[in-house]
């Protein structure tokens, strides 16, 4: 049942590359430090479905989320609505986590609320949340 993978955001990577390189042609030191600072912490997004909940965090560990199994009232594949990178939105109301592709998995929030997770794999990732969810209820029916 767990599920991990890890979405690499290649164009962060070479948009990073590229500032990277302009500051070294203009010799700022702080853009440098900014654009890979940036490329590593926003490079990658890894999405982990275990039976307790759904977590999330980019780069080495950069804004780690998680989303409790209970508080999911659905989840569905859905378009990404976003072109950006990290996290969009509006706290409370809907928020994208992203790094690249047109794909993502929507959480609707049983307090409301939505939050979209940005995958390369939104058929698995989809599946592996379900799975989770009837894991999760199946065992507080056991009473465990």
């Amino acid at each position: 049942m767990p599920y991990k993978h890890t979405q690499i955001g290649y164009s962060v990577i070479l948009a990073m590359l590229v500032f990277a390189g302009v500051a070294l042609i203009f010799h700022s030191l702080i853009f440098l430090c900014v654009s890979l600072l940036g490329g590593v912490l926003l490079s990658t997004l890894t999405v982990s479905v275990e039976s307790d909940g759904v977590s999330l965090w980019f780069g080495p560990g950069f804004l780690p989320t998680k989303f409790s199994l209970g508080d999911i009232e659905s989840c569905q594949i859905s378009k990404s609505r976003c072109w950006g990178l990290g996290v969009l939105g509006i706290p409370g109301k809907c928020r994208y986590f992203h790094v690249s592709g047109a794909h993502s998995v929507e959480l609707k929030m049983r307090q409301g609320g939505k939050f979209f997770i940005g995958t390369d794999q939104p058929e698995a990732l989809e599946k592996a949340i379900h799975h989770a969810i009837q894991f999760s209820l199946h065992r507080a029916m056991k009473g465990e």
